[in-house]
């Protein structure tokens, strides 16, 4: 906190005792939860603080307010000596510059516009790097670590600022004193080859597991925070013995525990997670190799955006501690009538996109500036991205120039920071499940594979969980079986939620019936959505929760239940210690609050969308678990193909219920489909295990305001016939030919069907909120959009098909967009069962598929598809005298 008390005093060039002592106070109650965690209170906090202000303001008072006779000296060494230093211009704080040129990044803690003064070299200006340090002075090593920080800063300032930058500052609080750092070439020298050394060692680890050596020091292993961590790492990856690691006793102490199951299973999951490392970083190098709207296409990057000053006049009250919003929008220019119809054109409104609020982005120009800033999305609006950032945006070339004007004439792109947070969560959340004396109950039961162990003596008649869920009348007997199983269970139980069976109610219900019983609850899931999709289900039912995570991630109606406004240590106490029920995500898990935390019971949603590295952070919290989720639908993403087919797609859900079915609770009871398109997922999926939950979701139709029968041509007709829920209109008669490429993927006539269709449903009085379109392909997905306007896409869904799963609609429209057998592609996207299943359960009444029969019929999963259609008469071919293309092309008129 003394540092950031440091960075707000620069930032704002305080003078006053007064105005820092009220930095001061706001500063202990933004870090209340972090004082929470170390068993600190806000009252030694807020003393230490004010002891560090006098030395503060007298730091700023000689650099920047100092008359020319006092301007304080800074010994810069042999090469330069002692120069006189004032401060001129704070050009940034908390600078954050990727560099390329020497493959390094970093944060500066302020970047400053100096004045240096010398009677041998004169006077010049120059951008210094200032690291500050909140010890005092020191000598040997650390001496040598702190000058070659400030040394790192001086090449990446130089990279960025496109100057010479060959001098840095260091300043000690604790002993008021400031060092000035010269950039030797032999420092500069043995810097490079040293990043080069460790670049190598981390390609070697990553590539072939072959770690840099042990120190074999006992004297320095034994007080270093990692001794644990690298002494799992060289037994498990290199054989490593108390002799190799020079650890001796100590080492067998850390890994006597591991056997060689364990062993394996860490090798095996660590290079798992390497693999993907490289796809992760390869995507990352894109954002300087590709152009924005390459990256864009793949859904990683919104280009042509403009930043809106105006807006963010109006944001002033909002800003919170350290945090800066910047509102941007599309570049009106790209908004003309001629250019919507070119191929670049996406008429996508900004919230339709593939980003969500709280993702992690970077931000660039488009004329070269290259990740000038990382933030996250705190809100999307139809045209509107909000980014929240930890420091004012501002570029670096442009100092003593107008910032705003600057800022305002740029074109901007916001690309996803894929890499941030994720791998270090796998690693550490692998490596702890290994520790001794950690997750000996989970290497148990997920790495040995032992059986869950349940009550074989039922539950008592008085037990008031059973007695809650017997009593519940809105449960159908799936899910009070399953409920039953998670009372009963002593280790974890699973519960398989296939399409529409109630999964998030079943959750709600055993929430519910743990807390009769007193029982302390984890609630978690990978994504923001489905954790308050749960919570607001509580909340309706009057249940008391805490949510832990970035207030622009959670739900706007659950933010009364976050901690972010309490004020006191001892309020949190209070709060932490009366709340039974606390939920996050599962790369949320690290939140301070939580570190000292142990919960009776986990319950993880969507379990099988989330690879088991991830899946693991949440269980150590906990003596027992849930996992929900269908490991039918689409697996966890994984982007590196061989990752992906040894195993990391395989989530701890399914890797459980292979090994003990027994453990699973399923629900088979649908409430979503009619039975008609139930009958298809149950024919490929579910060998016949779902039923339908009433009669009128059985014979659910779609509902018209006008006679069917006025419908034409013929073939529409048909396919909107209510009485066929599930239909596949065939376009092997057409000339309905894919566009493909490396990064695209998509068929136009297919697009304008889709449209036509579309059309004629608003037209027999479908409203188009009731209506998906969903594509394996995300330039499909934006064809389709460039072929709507502005009215229909703030109303529609139109999305991948992996980017639907989770929801549902009452009519759905599903693009194959292949045409070819030999196109590139169809054995992987359309070849994965997982997502045709996920696109053939997010309709309701009426399921719509669009695509080539020939083509298709190639992939097996989805010629028993075709063919299971054909069998309920669904399948409709379009004739060859359909003059498509000509066909009306948007389905509200011309654009205005």
């Amino acid at each position: 906190m003394i540092h950031e008390l440091f960075q707000v005093a620069l930032r704002d060039r305080v003078t006053s005792r007064l105005v820092l002592e009220q930095e001061a106070e706001s500063l202990v109650h933004h870090h209340i939860d972090s004082l929470f965690a170390c068993g600190g209170n806000e009252k030694d906090a807020l003393i230490k603080l004010r002891e560090s202000i006098p030395t503060i303001l007298n730091w700023l008072d000689s650099f920047f307010h100092a008359s020319s006779s006092a301007i304080p000296k800074v010994d810069f060494g042999r090469k330069e000596g002692h120069l006189s230093v004032s401060v001129t211009e704070v050009v940034d704080i908390e600078e954050m510059i990727y560099s390329p040129k020497f493959g390094l990044k970093g944060m500066i803690d302020a970047s400053l516009l100096v004045k240096l003064d010398s009677l041998s070299l004169g006077c010049r200006e120059q951008v210094l790097p200032l690291e500050f340090k909140t010890g005092k002075l020191t000598t040997g090593q650390a001496a040598l670590e702190h000058r070659a920080q400030v040394i790192l800063y001086t090449l990446l300032m130089s990279d960025r600022y496109m100057e010479s930058i060959d001098s840095g500052l260091l300043y000690y609080l604790h002993t008021n004193q400031t060092q000035g750092v010269s950039m030797q070439r032999a420092d500069v020298l043995g810097l490079v080859m040293r990043r080069n050394e460790h670049a190598k060692n981390l390609l070697a680890a990553s590539s072939a597991q072959q770690l840099p050596p042990m120190l074999q020091s006992l004297h320095l292993c034994q007080r270093c925070w990692h001794v644990d961590a690298c002494s799992i790492y060289h037994k498990a990856q290199e054989g490593g013995t108390s002799d190799s690691s020079g650890l001796g006793e100590l080492f067998n102490q850390l890994t006597d525990h591991l056997h060689s199951s364990h062993i394996d299973f860490i090798k095996f999951w660590d290079q798992l997670i390497d693999l993907e490392a490289q796809d992760l970083q390869a995507s990352q190098r894109e954002i300087w190799r590709l152009p924005a709207k390459e990256r864009e296409k793949s859904g990683h990057c919104l280009s042509r955006m403009r930043l809106n000053l105006e807006l963010a006049e109006s944001d002033k009250d909002q800003k919170d501690f350290g945090r800066f919003i910047y509102h941007f929008s599309r570049d009106k220019l790209h908004f003309t009538p001629a250019k919507r119809n070119s191929q670049d054109y996406d008429g996508t409104a900004l919230h339709k996109q593939i980003f969500t609020g709280g993702e992690h982005v970077l931000l660039s120009t488009e004329s070269g500036n290259v990740a000038v800033a990382a933030g996250s999305i705190c809100d999307i609006k139809k045209d509107t991205v909000s980014i929240k950032l930890s420091h004012p945006l501002r570029l670096p070339q442009k100092i003593g120039v107008s910032n705003e004007e600057v800022l305002c004439n740029e074109t901007w792109r916001i690309d996803k920071d894929e890499t941030a947070s994720f791998l270090a969560s796998m690693r550490f959340n692998l490596l702890n499940l290994f520790l001794k004396g950690g997750h000996e109950q989970g290497r148990r039961l997920i790495v040995d594979l032992e059986p869950p162990r349940f009550d074989s003596g039922g539950l008592f008649s008085q037990d008031p969980a059973a007695m809650y869920v017997r009593s519940a009348t809105n449960l159908n007997e799936d899910q009070r079986r399953a409920i039953f199983k998670i009372l009963s269970s002593q280790d974890y139980t699973l519960v398989l939620g296939m399409p529409g069976t109630g999964k998030t109610s079943t959750i709600v219900h055993a929430v519910n019936a743990l807390l009769t019983r007193g029982a302390s609850i984890l609630l978690t899931s990978y994504t923001n959505s489905a954790v308050d999709n749960i919570l607001l289900r509580l909340k309706e039912e009057g249940v008391d929760f805490v949510r832990l995570g970035r207030e622009n991630a959670v739900h706007s109606d659950l933010k009364d239940h976050m901690v972010d406004d309490l004020r006191t240590v001892q309020d949190l106490e209070a709060r932490m210690n009366t709340v039974n029920v606390i939920a996050v995500t599962c790369l949320g898990v690290s939140h301070p609050l939580l570190i000292n935390r142990k919960f009776d019971i986990c319950i993880v949603d969507e379990a099988g969308q989330i690879t088991l590295p991830v899946c693991l952070g949440a269980l150590r919290f906990a003596d027992k678990f849930v996992l929900v989720g269908d490991h039918y639908q689409l697996p966890p993403l994984v982007r590196n193909v061989e990752a992906r087919d040894r195993g990391l797609a395989v989530s701890l859900f399914r890797r459980l219920s292979e090994a003990h079915p027994q453990s699973i609770a399923a629900l088979q009871c649908q409430y979503r489909m009619s039975a008609g398109i139930m009958k298809l997922c149950n024919t490929l999926i579910y060998g016949n295990r779902l039923r339908c939950g009433s009669h009128n979701v059985a014979n659910g139709q779609l509902i018209y305001n006008t006679c069917i029968s006025d419908v034409r041509p013929s073939w529409l007709q048909k396919v909107l016939d209510p009485l066929n829920s599930a239909v596949f209109v065939n376009t092997d008669m057409l000339n309905a030919l894919e566009v493909s490429s490396r990064s695209t993927t998509y068929n136009m006539t297919e697009a304008t069907i889709v449209v036509m269709i579309l059309k004629q449903l608003k037209q027999l009085g479908v409203d188009l909120k009731d209506i998906g379109i969903i594509s394996p392909y995300n330039y499909q997905v934006q064809r389709i959009r460039h072929l709507l306007c502005a009215d229909e896409l703030a109303v529609l869904e139109i999305h991948t098909i992996d980017r639907f799963q989770g929801r549902d609609k009452e009519c759905v429209l599903v693009s194959f967009v292949k045409s070819s057998t030999r196109s590139r592609g169809s054995s992987t996207l359309l070849a994965d069962w997982h997502r045709i299943n996920v696109a053939i359960t997010r309709a309701k009444k009426k399921l719509i598929l669009i695509g080539s029969r020939k083509a298709l019929s190639s992939t097996p999963v989805l010629k028993l598809l075709i063919s299971q259609v054909d069998e309920m008469r669904g399948c409709i071919d379009i004739p060859n005298n359909s003059n498509i293309l000509s066909s009306g092309l948007r389905i509200c008129g011309p654009e205005a």
